[in-house]
């Protein structure tokens, strides 16, 4: 999804659609394995729902492969799986991680459609570090979105020295067609790319929703995270880059701050936090203060009211419960609420329905005593 780094890339777990020769329904990695006209039909049908799933990895550590166990029950599911893999600290700061997401949500967009998803149904999840760096790209794209809007009702824009001095040149008629024509190809620019009001909906897990929560600093610094290294890691942007701190902004400076924050709250996507009880790496506490936030924000925004905000503490499980040790003990509770989301939110006929009978979701990947013992 870029050039920067060989790190922009994505995987595409596409829905099963075949069987082999003994019957076994075949795992789905694009360009894993020989595709057959059979896969290709079922690409070709009705298109299903899409899945961005950002990983997490403290900033530092985070792979695209971290997700393949939610991947792997979500197609069983009838879902289109996009994993991007991003840049981590020390190569980047958190400003450049969101870019990458950014450009991955893009090329999702663009691209989807050509491996059986369907770009108008697309949802975002993020686990960890990934629902942060996702979290932070979806509100960055609204004030985009926001600002976008703001110069074309005004019709206003900031032009250079050099193009400021050729419009006092040709007079004031010529600079007013030069603005326009400038206007009208920078937000032409602009509006190629994707727009937050494109998604469907917003899932976080077990991600640090409110950086300045008392909570997380202790566990920062068990990490080796002291506050040094947090505003290294976050390009010294850490205030710009704390969800919480986003969406609960109240000093503004001039009546149009106001106004343009009214707006985001007003533009919010459906959200769904999703948090482990027994969590030290991220205690729960830090997303449900975040939740807080968002209900205080429901008057305001259409989307953020009655089940469109919702807020599921998992009892006894620790941070990665809900994306490893849980799925490798078949314990599917995350991705069966994660579908009941899709169902929700996205315009997909019939509704999916949980694979009961799907040698995916039913069978431990490894004795019981084992995963506890992890």
């Amino acid at each position: 999804y870029g050039n920067d780094s060989i790190r922009q890339k994505v995987d595409v777990y596409y829905r099963s659609c075949t069987k082999t020769d003994d019957g076994e329904q075949q795992e789905g990695i694009l360009g894993g394995r020989r595709e057959c006209a059979a896969e290709e039909e079922c690409r070709r049908s009705s298109p299903a729902p899409v899945i961005i799933f950002c990983t997490g990895g403290a900033w530092i550590i985070g792979y695209k492969m971290w997700g393949a166990l939610l991947a792997r029950a979500m197609t069983a599911a009838g879902i289109v799986v996009v994993i991007p893999d991003m840049r981590n600290y020390p190569f980047v700061c958190v400003p450049t991680m969101v870019d990458d997401v950014d450009l991955a949500i893009d090329w999702t967009m663009k691209n989807i459609s050509q491996y059986g998803g369907d770009p108008t149904n697309v949802v975002v999840v993020g686990q960890s570090a990934g629902g942060h760096v996702a979290c932070m790209t979806i509100f960055r794209n609204m004030r985009k979105g926001i600002a976008r809007e703001e110069k074309r009702t005004n019709k206003n824009i900031i032009i250079t020295r050099e193009e400021e001095e050729l419009s006092e040149r040709k007079g004031e008629e010529d600079r007013w067609m030069l603005d326009e024509k400038l206007l009208d190809e920078k937000l032409k620019e602009e509006e190629e790319g994707w727009s937050a009001s494109d998604l469907k909906g917003f899932i976080a897990i077990s991600s640090p929703l409110n950086l300045g929560s008392g909570l997380l600093t202790p566990s920062f610094q068990r990490l080796g995270f002291d506050d040094t290294m947090i505003h290294r890691m976050f390009g010294f942007e850490t205030e710009q880059y704390d969800p919480y701190l986003v969406l609960k902004k109240q000093n503004f400076f001039t009546a149009k701050e106001a106004d343009q924050h009214k707006k985001f709250l007003q533009n919010l996507p459906p959200i769904s936090i999703y948090h482990g009880k027994e969590d030290k790496t991220v205690p729960y506490e830090v997303s449900e203060t975040f939740y807080r936030e968002l209900l205080r924000a429901a008057p305001i925004s259409p989307y953020c009211e009655g089940n469109s905000v919702l807020f599921v503490p998992y009892d006894g499980w620790s941070h990665t419960d809900p994306i490893l040790e849980g799925p490798m003990d078949a314990d599917q509770r995350l991705h069966k609420d994660i579908l009941n989301d899709v169902n929700k939110w996205t315009t997909s006929s019939p509704d999916l329905i949980w694979p009961n009978d799907h040698h995916r979701v039913n069978h431990r990947l490894c004795p019981h005593f084992m995963i506890k013992l992890s």
